[in-house]
């Protein structure tokens, strides 16, 4: 009896969490790596981990170094999947009782009702909007979404469903100060709000000082998903009166096929390659042939590219609106335009192409706030906000 007393006291010590996402390596991007990351220092505070995320493979060989469970639920048969993702957290949430979410907090909401597990929520964006805008739905940028009365009686059954999750959760992290005032607008208490800024990996962390730019040619990128907000319509545009600039897209999505058509209308097309979805290195390695990025996108929470860019020593052009700011110090560390203001958007090319001394002093000033946006840096208050539940 007493040994089976000691057991059971080990056992009760033993704190087990759940790490919900729709992205996680081999998947791409800042989410999926934060995920990982966090995974990783959860698992060295001495937490059982699980990983429960959605994926385009059932297995990866690279799981099985991993000081953690990865459960993996295969996106192959769409039909299949819808039934198997709410199968399997059913299953995670009755064997967990920590968990912290960072997408599929729809499918967690749905299968929550009858555990009533309390979690922790990352908001990285306004999902109803996204899909407003993707379903070509709303004209108006997120900011106006959300005040827009006809907007909001239109999705209000998205957007009643959006905010059960969210005020269904223990606590809400967002990546910058301004997703976080447009959660709060959403009805979340601000105590029960906290900023952990998004950051870079060390794979975008490099200690090389950025060089001057080699040739009078400014060498111009977009990296990105090719939606109808991430202004690569406006981009193209100011391309087209701006000579001695290519441009290269990096980026796969359902705007892909109208954007080449307008590079032909423009008659740029000689100057603008189409590059299609890069993995990680391959975005470094445009980034390093790079002389600026350009992000002239509608809404950004916290751009992981922008972060990435800046960690190189590749200073952006990008709209004043969203994150971005928190990112981009105008003049400073790049420039800022307003969204959609294809003459701005212009003059800031226009002024990189001809003034390298400024880019130069960007692009130094850009690789040195990098510094203060890491990956690691944001985990452990993630952790403390876990670890708060178990109490």
């Amino acid at each position: 009896r007493g040994t089976a007393g000691a057991r059971g006291a080990r056992g009760a010590a033993v704190k087990r969490v759940l790490l919900v996402s729709n992205n996680f390596p081999p998947t791409i991007g800042g989410p999926a790596t934060f995920v990982d990351a966090l995974g990783h220092e959860l698992a060295r505070r001495d937490f059982r981990v699980t990983v429960l995320c959605t994926s385009a493979v059932a297995r990866d060989p690279d799981d099985a170094a991993r000081p953690f469970v990865v459960r993996r639920v295969c996106l192959a048969n769409r039909y299949r999947y819808e039934v198997a993702v709410r199968v399997a957290l059913l299953r995670e949430l009755a064997r967990h009782r920590l968990v912290f979410v960072n997408t599929l907090e729809d499918y967690l909401c749905d299968v929550n009702r009858l555990l009533r597990r309390r979690y922790v929520l990352k908001v990285v964006g306004d999902t109803v909007w996204e899909r407003a805008r993707n379903l070509g739905a709303t004209c108006l940028d997120v900011d106006a979404f959300q005040t827009d009365g006809l907007a909001q009686r239109s999705f209000r059954a998205a957007i009643e469903r959006r905010n059960r999750a969210v005020l269904g959760a223990a606590h809400v992290v967002t990546p910058s100060a301004y997703l976080r005032r447009m959660v709060i607008g959403w009805g979340v208490p601000e105590e029960r709000v906290t900023v952990v800024a998004n950051g870079v990996d060390e794979d975008f962390a490099t200690a090389e000082t950025p060089a001057p730019r080699p040739g009078a040619e400014l060498r111009v990128l977009f990296v990105g998903r090719l939606t109808n907000w991430k202004g690569v319509d406006t981009l193209l545009l100011a391309l087209a009166r701006v000579e001695g600039a290519r441009l290269v897209v990096a980026g796969d999505g359902p705007q892909l096929p109208s954007l080449v058509a307008l590079a032909r209308q423009l008659g740029v097309a000689d100057r603008v390659r189409f590059a299609g979805a890069a993995p990680r290195a391959r975005v470094r390695e445009l980034m390093r042939e790079s002389d600026v990025l350009v992000l002239a996108s509608l809404y950004e929470g916290m751009s992981h590219t922008l972060l990435e860019a800046a960690a190189l020593g590749l200073p952006a052009i990008a709209s004043r609106c969203g994150g971005n700011p928190e990112v981009v110090c105008d003049g400073d560390s790049g420039i800022l335009v307003p969204p959609q203001d294809v003459a701005a958007l212009r003059a800031a090319l226009v002024t990189l192409r001809d003034d390298e001394a400024l880019r130069h002093r960007l692009a130094l000033a850009a690789h040195g706030r990098a510094r203060g946006h890491r990956v690691a840096d944001g985990v452990p208050r993630i952790v403390e906000l876990i670890d708060a539940l178990a109490a």
